[in-house]
């Protein structure tokens, strides 16, 4: 149940990512066309480009941490009582990570409530939000491969 869930929401967020992506291409060509070719500078584009950078980082970041291509460090091989420390340490690694990302992104996305990006005019909470989302569904992720391990 989890891993068919877990399945559509990496689905999306792949697809998410690749949207915002190009957009944050188009963003930054933009700017960079306007201030280069036509002499004008677009300071809208600032802002967007790192919203929607924000963006791919931590939707990018659970979508890798998913696929289990993040962060990979191997060491030894996993086999006998040592594969259960390559289980256990990353995982509490991991989930402090998450812990991290999930609660103080919270408190980050709180307080961007009541600022205003000056150029785009909308609130910061939309520039923090992506960090405890992206959390969200690490923790979501993890909690599935833990599983999966633990039946195995």
């Amino acid at each position: 149940m989890l891993r068919r869930f877990n399945d559509l929401a990496e689905a999306i967020l792949a697809r998410l990512l690749a949207v915002i992506f190009a957009a944050m291409i188009c963003v930054v060509f933009a700017q960079v066309a306007a201030r280069n070719v036509f002499k004008i500078p677009l300071i809208w584009t600032l802002d967007a480009a790192q919203l929607l950078f924000a963006w791919c980082i931590f939707i990018g970041a659970a979508v890798a941490f998913r696929r289990g291509s993040h962060y990979v460090v191997k060491l030894w091989h996993a086999s006998g009582p040592a594969r259960w420390i390559l289980i256990v340490v990353p995982a509490i690694a991991s989930a402090i990570v998450i812990y991290v990302l999930f609660w103080h992104g919270i408190a980050m996305s709180q307080i961007g409530l009541s600022r205003l990006s000056p150029a785009l005019g909308i609130s910061e909470f939309w520039f923090f939000l992506p960090i405890p989302l992206g959390g969200a569904f690490m923790a979501l992720f993890l909690v599935e491969d833990l599983l999966g391990r633990w039946r195995a």
